[in-house]
């Protein structure tokens, strides 16, 4: 009777312990966890140390790999038919953002990528952390980027791919617009693909929206200031309300697909110029 008090006494010790340690993670990491965890019966230790390990691997890998998200159409300057209406859009205008380890497009690798399909609807963002296998001098940032379940470019190459021929009107092209993105995004993204085995399909081409945006003037008329015309002057010029998130790249996305709206109908640029005015990844070869 004695050993069956003692071995049920030391169980209850070690679960409320178990219990106490998941509560003090929960608050430490600011995860939460303990609403992740359930109240175990008492049953046998064995199980206990066997399911909260699964509990936390749960949680761990709740963030799925890439991410697809629902957005709200975003309408670009169009031209008028004779006798009302507007033209048919010619392209898939999809807005990009890149996160890298640098600034150098032959030795730093992508850590993020975001783009967004200004048509909006269902699943038309693609937004996922990138693993660079390199390390990193930030320390918390490299605890993120390696883990296992963070993918290779290799593997978001062939999803982004996936993604963007399933939101492709036809055979009309596909438009990337980065702003700044022809020093930067643009020969990223080239490099990464041939690097990895793919080709940048031949219907895709880049827009960079930052020559258009020293075409911008203020009310009075005058241009603005010689190096106001990152996206973050944009903004404000623009009247844009930024929005907040832990991922960098989609604010960027969504905070330029808002100023080039703006840019388009305050310049006339109808889809049909950004076409024109796109260039080929063929330029970075």
């Amino acid at each position: 009777m004695s050993f069956i008090f003692f071995r049920n006494s030391r169980h209850l010790r070690n679960c409320l312990l178990i219990g106490a340690n998941i509560r003090l993670l929960g608050i430490y990491s600011n995860k939460f966890i303990s609403n992740q965890c359930i109240v175990f019966p008492l049953s046998t230790y064995c199980e206990v140390t066997r399911r909260l390990p699964q509990t936390i691997t749960r949680f761990a890998l709740k963030e799925p790999k890439i991410s697809y998200q629902d957005s709200d159409p975003i309408h670009l300057y169009q031209e008028k038919k004779h006798g009302g209406g507007t033209i048919d859009q010619t392209a898939t205008i999809l807005v990009l953002d890149l996160g890298t380890t640098g600034v150098n497009s032959t030795k730093d690798q992508i850590t993020e990528i975001a783009i967004r399909d200004l048509k909006g609807g269902p699943d038309s963002t693609f937004h996922t952390l990138v693993n660079p296998e390199l390390p990193l001098k930030n320390h918390k940032t490299n605890q993120i980027l390696m883990k296992s379940n963070v993918p290779r470019v290799k593997e978001v190459i062939a999803s982004l791919v996936k993604w963007v021929k399933s939101r492709q009107t036809g055979s009309k092209p596909v438009v990337l617009v980065a702003h700044n993105g022809h020093c930067f995004d643009f020969p990223f993204l080239v490099r990464a693909f041939h690097q990895n085995g793919y080709r940048v399909p031949e219907d895709w081409i880049f827009f960079d929206s930052l020559p258009f945006a020293r075409q911008l003037r203020h009310p009075d008329g005058t241009k603005l200031e010689k190096g106001n015309h990152k996206l973050n002057d944009l903004v404000t010029f623009c009247n844009v309300v930024p929005e907040r998130s832990a991922h960098k790249a989609m604010v960027d996305v969504n905070a330029l697909s808002s100023v080039l709206q703006q840019m388009t109908f305050v310049l006339n640029l109808t889809i049909t110029d950004l076409v024109k005015r796109a260039f080929t990844p063929s330029r970075y070869l």
